[in-house]
């Protein structure tokens, strides 16, 4: 396989080492998180799939406006 060569940051390089694992190489790390990256894509939509999910996703959008109008107060989800 071709292989080639970048230049990245320092901080980048840091970011990168930190969530490479015991024996992986840079190009295994990257893929490894770009997969995941794209397996998370996947979901997008998948609310709509749910029946009555709108109304679930409103709920959802009122407690996370409420937590960050108010993050060093308890909330009560139920």
């Amino acid at each position: 396989m071709a292989s080639k060569s970048i230049s990245i940051t320092e901080d980048v390089y840091q970011l990168l080492k930190q969530f490479q694992i015991k024996g992986e190489s840079f190009s295994q790390t990257i893929m490894r998180l770009i997969k995941r990256q794209e397996n998370l894509l996947n979901l997008a939509g998948a609310w709509k799939k749910i029946p009555e999910s709108d109304e679930a996703i409103r709920i959802i959008e009122e407690t996370v406006k409420e937590t960050r109008n108010r993050p060093n107060e308890q909330i009560n989800l139920i």
